[in-house]
């Protein structure tokens, strides 16, 4: 079951890049980059059991990042938990973006927003294909008379 509260861009040990401000321990982790350790996935069993309805969406990716939350070349490791709009992520090689990765997760908004523009297209449709039909209608009157 597809919704937001489950995480489907990043899977474990991604490299992950902070691109939002989030702030841990007093300091904001924005440009931070770390692994993800765990992603948040409904049960296929059962998608409606308690543990989905108590997840939070903005917490359905765990991140490891080296150092501390003031110093990435510090000694030792701390982990976080993010949404997905806050990460993005990164080649390993070479630290740079993945440009696929820009894209935003789904979240029922694009599909809405898609119905409705399609439907605003199919009522100009009919309401063209109606004054097209009056036009006719005026012109046979017309010739009629």
């Amino acid at each position: 079951m597809r919704d937001r509260s489950s995480a489907y861009w990043f899977n474990v040990g991604d490299s992950v890049k902070v691109v939002d401000d989030v702030v841990k321990a007093g300091c904001n982790l924005n440009g931070r980059t770390g692994k993800v350790l765990e992603t948040w996935e409904k049960c296929d069993v059962d998608p409606t059991c308690c543990c989905a309805e108590n997840v939070e969406s903005d917490m359905n990716i765990r991140v490891e990042f080296q150092g501390t939350e003031r110093s990435d070349s510090a000694d030792g490791s701390f982990v976080f938990y993010f949404g997905e709009e806050e990460l993005l992520k990164v080649k390993e090689e070479d630290d740079t973006e993945v440009a696929a990765s820009k894209q935003q997760p789904f979240d029922g908004l694009s599909c809405k927003a898609f119905k409705l523009d399609m439907m605003k297209q199919q009522s100009e449709q009919v309401a063209l294909a109606k004054e097209k039909r009056a036009a006719a209608a005026a012109k046979e009157e017309a010739g009629r008379e």
